[in-house]
């Protein structure tokens, strides 16, 4: 079925129409990365954004002579200060190590009450299914955010642990199948300010201007194949696999759609 369809059907806001979005990153700088610039268009528009850092962060350095609390401390200040730059109010760190040998199903189990909780209209998180994605901190937060959803709507399921909520709709970033293209021309400077606040991660590393650099011209292509060109044919755009929740249970065309 066509996308545009199931969103028509179930009466699906735009990205970014939604009022409320919780967003959950596997470290703290994934979300900037993955969708800084839409998030501060949310902010803009007086959307509630809620931040969730799954782990402490402290494998943010390949130093040996850093330790994991100093490394912790650090992540801890840039995701407060880039906070600060974009506007983000509530935000949260769950304490899993980075690294670490926890479970897809802890998580889950963290996460459903959370869901509860803030009862978002929207989940935002990273594509655990993008393929050659190695890390399995992404791989393991990206699950547990879908399987949460599924449980955070049942009665059944953890029960006790707060009212259910349906969220009606998942936006993965990070994705190797998009089907979502936001226009963040006027907001992607402040994305690449807010990475270079995770001075840590953007700024001691010398591969990180590399990286920046690819990020920046991924984001002008994005603009060229999928924008309504404005007059000078320049902008940046952020991509997202956009899927309703029903399809995250015995939907196997929801690669396709």
């Amino acid at each position: 079925m066509d996308q545009t369809m199931v969103r028509q059907i179930l009466g699906l806001s735009d990205l970014l129409e939604v009022k409320s979005a919780l967003v959950i990153e596997p470290h703290p700088d994934d979300n900037e990365v993955g969708a800084g610039a839409t998030v501060k268009e949310w902010l803009d528009r007086k959307v509630r954004v809620v931040y969730l850092t799954v782990t402490d962060g402290r494998c943010g350095t390949e130093d040996p002579r850093v330790s994991g609390e100093e490394m912790i401390e650090t992540r801890r200040r840039e995701r407060q200060e880039v906070n600060r730059l974009l506007g983000v109010q509530e935000s949260y760190n769950l304490g899993f190590e980075d690294g670490g040998n926890w479970s897809e199903y802890q998580l889950m189990a963290v996460l459903v009450p959370l869901i509860r909780q803030f009862r978002p209209e929207l989940l935002m998180t990273v594509d655990p299914w993008t393929p050659y994605e190695s890390h399995p901190d992404h791989v393991k937060t990206g699950k547990a955010c879908t399987a949460a959803l599924i449980s955070a709507k049942n009665g059944v399921a953890f029960k006790g642990q707060g009212d259910p909520h349906t969220v009606p709709q998942v936006a993965f970033y990070g994705t190797a199948y998009p089907n979502t293209f936001i226009d963040v021309t006027s907001t992607w400077d402040v994305k690449i300010q807010a990475l270079l606040a995770h001075h840590s991660q953007f700024q001691e590393d010398p591969a990180s201007a590399l990286y920046l650099d690819f990020l920046s011209a991924e984001a002008e292509r994005l603009f060229r194949d999928h924008a309504e060109h404005r007059d000078d044919g320049s902008g940046r755009m952020e991509a997202f696999k956009v899927l309703a929740q029903l399809q995250l249970h015995f939907f196997p065309d929801a690669i396709r759609s």
